[in-house]
């Protein structure tokens, strides 16, 4: 069985189902306010607007991924997830509001507290190229010291 059967099959579209309706009731939970949190390319989160904006590019990453990102072992510094102090150097914000655009991007994509954003889903939410991230990523390291 090929790649594009699999993830065409009745299993993985009952699995992409299950998924969308995971993330939204978690999409349910966030609390719109009237002004932005803060603005990621354009993308004003935690408004009405940009909660819609994000559960459709949410809904379109459960259609062409309905069993989740596929995962190949690489060996070239390759990384899959991406941490706070990342995204807090990547968007010039400070840690506690890139904390809170992962925890909206968990809440998007129906994820738990703990659970990682990888890189790819990071940037397909913020509509940014996801090599120009992976590059900018190599020469960030991880600050696995933040909580």
């Amino acid at each position: 069985m090929e790649m594009v059967e699999f993830f065409n099959s009745p299993e993985a579209r009952a699995q992409a189902e299950k998924s969308k309706k995971k993330a939204l009731e978690s999409i349910a939970r966030l609390k719109p306010g009237e002004a932005p949190y803060f603005v990621v390319n354009g993308l004003p989160y935690l408004t009405a607007e940009g909660i819609e904006i994000l559960k459709q590019r949410a809904m379109e990453w459960f259609d062409e991924f309905p069993l989740g990102e596929p995962m190949y072992a690489r060996n070239d510094k390759y990384q899959f997830v991406i941490h706070t102090n990342q995204v807090a150097e990547l968007l010039g914000c400070g840690i506690r509001k890139a904390q809170m655009i992962l925890a909206s991007n968990r809440a998007i994509l129906g994820k738990e507290k703990n659970d990682f954003i990888s890189v790819k889903e990071f940037s397909r939410l913020i509509k940014q190229d996801e090599e120009d991230i992976r590059r900018a990523l190599r020469d960030i390291g991880p600050d696995h010291s933040i909580e």
